[in-house]
């Protein structure tokens, strides 16, 4: 457990690290260029310690994260998403026009920031020289290992402003913290890391980069190559390496990690030159100093005054930026863009804690029917969230008051004997001090309210942007409930047009129907006109049959949902050779396909019905011989007594010689194909079959592979199938 003061503690805690202004505005515009690949937008974070760890966080949270964490920014934004990563962009603008963390006019950073890159690119090549295997890691701790100064600068400016003024370097600050603080930087950041939710080893490497070469040895790998890479980069000069290869931090360097003097030198040069070109590219700056974290500006009172006059080209662009944006209206842009109320009020929950600090971020939506707001179904709140209800009558709860009269209430803000129990219930739950209600209303009605759970201590720093925060939760509400409106004029558009699908539906039912009739009829009449005796009999009974089950299979479709097969006692046997003959030919041998049959003679009758049954046979084999147009061999098989589960089937196997099916189509075999995905082939039939099957409470599975065939086996129950 880190040991860090309270009044140190309660001064960083509600501190919102910062992007630098020149990342922001270049993230911003990557952010919405549709071009822009994840890959770029990575290499762009990865220049910056606050975006990085802002990133890492929003990917890393409950909501977000899928499988195991991650440290790969790349990994971090696709699993944000493009959508959301845009309006983090704008949200990070805003932050920093509205809430600067250090006063940039008063501290130089430029060195902090070199400094910074520097070491991240040689921890970087270091972990990779000695096979560590997570460079990304080793990369990012590198870039974080002294934000820890950031957090004390804007957290205690006063105090810690001086601590900088007063130190040479960073032995001599990290002393002063030590005196002044009881604590210093190296546990200040680390403890960040930990809040953050971030690897150990990161925050243990941030901890130990400022420890004896003779402590260090025993450390972890990670933290051995941070602590190498900030001594190449703080306390050995580049020009002076060739020369120091004998001293005692080199070499101890080369003991731990196996890399000698030179190719330290290298790593160091390539990385100096890469960070040059990055400081160029960014507008960063020369130090005025050699040192290596944040230094007062050194000014006359006269050029003082001058340059607040004069804005800073950098701070202007991030306000110009907000103006056109007009605030927060690219967030509502964004927001809405979303593709589901879940996914719109978590870009909320993030893009609040973003812009307003840390805390907890519940929300309690009003039901349309009935006057109360819950957090039921909501993704990523505490589980009493889920179950409590609150009226929303405005004596009873602070919540309620905040929602009907769509103003900001705050428990921090009333007597904590007047606080409603259901708010403390909230507060407790939210695990923070106590809570802050946005109200979310929408044009006509309340939709309900965002519960911020949040410190003291935080409470008094937001205290100032009440406007923006009401102005957010206002955004919130347009986005939510422009997506509900959106989504009640689809579902409008979609039974119209189902109904109107229905309609031609029956059209089509009934003017087909009479040329079916007809046909019907026309074989009776010929089979009266055939002698008694002739071979015909049973193929004019097999087509009339055939007809009358399409019939049959038109007719279902005027009932929805469809009404469910009735059973009757089949022999599977006879019917595949009944099929055969009607089928073998045009399906097979007409495209020098040969038929084999191993039917099982001992095959039990099932309780199945036929049409249903006959219906699945009909798709497959219209597949198969598809399959095989040049040619080949088609096997139906029989066998009883499968047991599957505990529980008896027989088996109709369908085995075929052609080409086999493309791993995509396996991957979704019984769905639909998209349209256009195979031409001619909508793979409707295989969906039709998966689904009367389940109907006839069978099962159906299929294994295919390329160039070697595909076998489909179908089990079907022995017990009776219920009949409607």
């Amino acid at each position: 457990m880190l040991q860090i003061p309270i009044a140190v503690l309660n001064s960083i805690e509600s501190m919102q690290l910062q992007a630098r202004p020149q990342i922001l505005l270049r993230f911003l515009h990557l952010a919405e260029q549709e071009r822009t690949t994840m890959n770029e937008l990575a290499a762009l974070v990865s220049q910056d310690p606050a975006l990085s760890a802002r990133i890492l966080t929003v990917a890393n949270s409950p909501a977000l994260l899928r499988g195991a964490s991650t440290k790969n920014l790349t990994h971090c934004l696709v699993n944000i998403g493009t959508r959301l990563v845009r309006t983090l962009a704008s949200c990070l603008i805003v932050q920093a026009v509205f809430s600067p963390a250090v006063n940039k006019r008063k501290y130089d950073l430029s060195g902090f920031w070199s400094h910074s890159l520097l070491v991240a690119e040689v921890a970087r090549e270091i972990s990779t020289a000695v096979d560590y295997p997570d460079s990304e890691e080793a990369y990012l701790s590198g870039l974080l290992h002294d934000v820890g100064q950031l957090l004390l600068l804007g957290g205690m400016e006063e105090c810690y402003g001086r601590v900088l003024e007063s130190s040479i370097d960073e032995t001599d600050l990290l002393h002063a913290e030590e005196i002044l603080l009881g604590t210093n930087h190296s546990a200040v950041g680390a403890w960040l890391i930990d809040q953050w939710k971030l690897s150990s080893f990161m925050a243990d490497a941030i901890l130990f980069h400022h420890k004896t070469a003779e402590e260090i040895s025993s450390a972890d790998r990670l933290s051995q190559i941070i602590w190498s890479s900030h001594i190449l980069c703080d306390q050995i000069k580049f020009q002076d390496l060739a020369q120091e290869a004998a001293t005692s931090d080199l070499h101890a360097i080369s003991l731990m990690l196996g890399i000698d003097a030179h190719s330290t030198a290298v790593i160091y040069r390539d990385c100096a030159e890469r960070v040059a070109v990055l400081e160029e590219a960014l507008d960063i700056g020369k130090a005025s100093t050699t040192k290596t974290f944040p230094q007062t500006t050194v000014q006359s009172h006269a050029h003082h005054h001058a340059k607040t006059a004069e804005s800073d080209p950098v701070d202007s662009c991030l306000n110009d930026a907000v103006r056109d944006m007009a605030l927060l209206q690219p967030l509502q842009h964004g927001l809405t863009s979303l593709s589901s109320e879940t996914e719109i009020l978590l870009g909320i929950r993030e893009s609040a804690i973003l812009l307003f600090g840390p805390g907890q971020i519940a929300f309690l939506l009003a039901h349309p029917d009935t006057a109360i707001m819950s957090g039921a179904g909501i993704s990523a709140q505490p589980e009493i969230l889920q179950r409590i209800e609150i009226p929303l009558i405005a004596t009873q709860s602070l919540a309620a008051d905040a929602a009907l009269r769509d103003l900001l209430r705050s428990t921090f803000e009333t007597e904590s004997a007047s606080i409603p129990l259901i708010d403390t219930q909230v507060t407790r739950a939210l695990g923070s001090e106590g809570v802050v209600y946005l109200p979310l209303t929408g044009r006509t009605t309340s939709i309900g309210v965002i519960a911020f759970g949040i410190s003291a201590a935080n409470h008094l720093r937001l205290r100032h942007q009440q406007s923006l925060m009401m102005s957010f939760s206002q955004v919130a509400a347009n986005s939510i409930e422009m997506w509900r409106d959106m989504q009640e004029r689809e579902h409008s558009a979609e039974v119209v047009l189902t109904r109107h699908f229905e309609q031609q539906t029956r059209k089509v039912i009934h003017e087909a129907g009479n040329p079916l009739g007809i046909i019907n009829n026309y074989l009776s009449i010929i089979r009266t006109k055939l002698p008694d005796a002739n071979n015909l009999h049973q193929e004019l009974d097999i087509l009339r049959e055939e007809i009358d089950r399409v019939t049959k299979i038109l007719r279902q479709m005027n009932h929805l949902p469809e009404r469910p097969a009735t059973a009757a006692i089949l022999d599977i046997n006879a019917l595949i050779e009944s099929m055969l003959v009607l089928y073998g030919t045009s399906l097979f041998s007409s495209r020098g396909i040969t038929v084999t049959k191993s039917l099982d003679p001992l095959l039990m009758p099932v309780a199945c019905n036929r049409d249903s049954l006959k219906q699945v046979l009909v798709n497959l084999w219209n597949n198969a011989s598809d399959a095989m147009s040049t040619g080949g061999r088609f096997t139906v098989s029989t066998q009883g007594n499968v047991n599957q589960g505990g529980r008896s089937y027989i088996e109709i196997r369908l085995d075929d010689t052609g080409p086999g099916l493309p791993d995509d189509v396996m991957q979704r075999l019984f769905q639909p194909l998209e349209p256009g995905r195979r031409p001619g082939h909508s793979g409707i039939g295989l969906s039709i079959v998966a689904s009367l099957l389940q109907q006839l409470e069978g099962l159906i599975t299929c294994r295919s592979k390329s160039g070697h065939g595909t076998s489909f086996s179908i089990l079907l129950p022995h017990s009776a199938v219920t009949e409607q």
